[in-house]
């Protein structure tokens, strides 16, 4: 697996044989499944954020609160995917290295949110959200291993306190209130939803520590029964503390943990271990250019394109083959053009980090 490292990063030419005949660096094990199952979650993005008009089915919407809809998870299982790169990236252990990397994410995510609703104070968007979870993430990993895991039970128990004592409303909860009291507008990437979502960052890091401590099979069953265990906990806990992806409540973080972690160990079957990576290639290819993924979906087809070019596909489309076909047709054709693109950068060495 790569490491994801800040800048753009190109593979060794010619020049670089000089520098190829030193001593090789002993081999890190590279988990093609981390780069699908982030591909995946690229691909989920897009067809959510890109469609076509209303008739896209409802799981593909965003559940208004209280739920969850296939579209709740994407968010979920890239930011697990996140921690699962930690264990093998040198750099998580830098603290020079981890603050540049949130401050990065940190100001793309302004600068991509800034052009979407050209607006300077529109807030930092889901980059901004990835970077403070980063953040939380790389202070926990700080505190000795044995008290990383009941401390991030103790978070999640004090958010389950919130949201129970401090209200759950859409119009008025303890998100809204502490978002207030720091100066910023309510939204599901605010500042109210780094802790939780800092605790998915850390379930990935112990999926990562599991794939890169055992043989294979082994690490399969870990990951196999700890989400089996994250989802059945977290079913249990949705009657008291509803699923809610704006609030990132206990039982949503527990649910959709769980559904990543067992995503991860099938693609881990499938991919790592029985070698049958070649159908998974398109979405390896956007898996490993998330970044240049998501800013193109950010910049051309929703800050750009659909004011304009959106709206007149879907009004032609729909009027020849109807609006369920113009909801998916759209979406579609942003992936199109976007794994084209990211596969150009490959075909060139080329890949895209921060």
């Amino acid at each position: 697996m790569r490491s994801w490292r800040g800048g753009v990063t190109r593979r060794p030419g010619p020049r670089g044989a000089a520098a190829a005949s030193a001593p090789p660096a002993p081999a890190r094990p590279r988990l093609r499944s981390v780069d699908v199952l982030r591909g995946l979650a690229v691909v989920g993005m897009l067809l959510v954020d890109n469609r076509g008009n209303g008739a896209i089915p409802d799981q593909l919407e965003h559940v208004p609160w209280n739920g969850l809809h296939v579209a709740d998870v994407v968010f979920p299982v890239f930011l697990l995917v996140v921690g699962v790169s930690m264990p093998f990236s040198r750099r998580a252990d830098r603290p020079r290295a981890a603050l540049r990397r949130t401050v990065l994410l940190a100001l793309l995510g302004w600068l991509v949110v800034t052009a979407k609703y050209r607006s300077p104070t529109a807030g930092a968007g889901v980059l901004g959200h990835v970077a403070g979870a980063y953040l939380l993430c790389w202070l926990l990993l700080r505190l000795p291993r044995r008290a990383q895991v009941p401390t991030a039970a103790v978070v999640l128990v004090l958010l389950g306190v919130a949201t129970v004592v401090g209200g759950a409303g859409p119009d008025r909860s303890w998100g809204h209130a502490l978002d207030a009291a720091l100066g910023v507008r309510f939204s599901a990437e605010a500042p109210h939803g780094f802790p939780g979502s800092a605790v998915t960052v850390f379930l990935g890091v112990l999926a990562g520590r599991a794939l890169r401590s055992g043989p294979g099979r082994a690490a399969l069953g870990r990951l196999t029964a700890g989400g089996a265990a994250l989802l059945a906990t977290g079913l249990a806990l949705a009657p008291l503390v509803p699923l809610n992806k704006r609030l990132w409540s206990p039982s949503f973080v527990l649910v959709t943990g769980g559904i990543a972690l067992l995503a991860l160990a099938l693609l881990h079957l499938v991919v790592d271990e029985r070698g049958r990576a070649r159908p998974f290639r398109p979405f390896e290819v956007l898996g490993t250019e998330a970044i240049v993924a998501f800013v193109l979906s950010e910049v051309v087809f929703r800050a750009v394109l659909s004011h304009t070019v959106q709206p007149a596909v879907d009004g032609w489309v729909t009027s020849v083959a109807g609006a369920a076909v113009s909801a998916w047709l759209y979406p579609l054709l942003s992936i199109g053009v976007i794994w084209a693109v990211c596969a150009a950068l490959l075909r060139r060495g080329v890949v895209v980090r921060v």
